[in-house]
């Protein structure tokens, strides 16, 4: 099952991520499963030089990976869009949502916070009551786990849909699958075609 995504965004010390650490803890609390992305904008490195990941990296490695006693870091010595990001994510383990701090995607679903300019698809301009705000997350990764995995990307952008859309095309793409011989049983369905 993909993850339900929400971002949080707003200026610098607004709170975010404090705010984040609230909803994580509350989050996992109930027993949710979440993974957490940080977007910065500024030149930030969580390796050092000197180090021997940074020396690996320096020397041409793409792909840095640090196992210690307590954690495993991966260091991909490059940006990456946040929609490579989720999906690499949703390859390593499953969550029931990510949160992204600093979200900008037009696509997610996003939260504000303080009077920062209003970004497209915001669900909620947050104004202290963490219960509603709570509401919402949960109701966002209820919707996200009704809709049993249907992703649809048109020219290479996810397309939000509700539980009305969700199903109707599943009835309708089954139903025409079924009809199909040597076509049983359906578990999942993936269709991918360019016009």
């Amino acid at each position: 099952m993909k993850p339900a995504i929400i971002g949080i965004y707003g200026k610098s010390n607004t709170g975010k991520t404090t705010l984040m650490v609230d909803i994580i803890n509350k989050l996992t609390e109930e027993g949710f499963k979440i993974a957490s992305v940080k977007i910065s904008d500024k030149n930030i490195d969580i390796d050092s030089e000197g180090k021997d990941t940074w020396n690996h990296a320096k020397a041409g490695s793409k792909l840095v990976v640090l196992c210690s006693k307590n954690e495993t870091d991966f260091l991909l010595k490059k940006r990456e869009n946040i929609d490579k990001v989720v999906e690499q994510i949703s390859s390593i383990g499953n969550y029931d949502i990510i949160l992204v701090e600093g979200a900008k995607e037009n696509y997610m679903p996003k939260i504000r916070l303080g009077d920062i300019d209003i970004r497209e698809n915001t669900v909620l301009t947050y104004s202290g009551d963490f219960k509603e705000l709570i509401g919402l997350i949960k109701k966002e990764i209820n919707r996200r786990n009704y809709m049993k995995d249907m992703l649809i990307k048109v020219n290479g952008e996810p397309i939000p849909l509700t539980e009305f859309p969700t199903e109707f095309i599943k009835n309708t793409v089954c139903g025409m699958l079924k009809s199909l011989k040597g076509v049983d049983e359906i578990k999942d369905i993936e269709i991918r075609f360019e016009m």
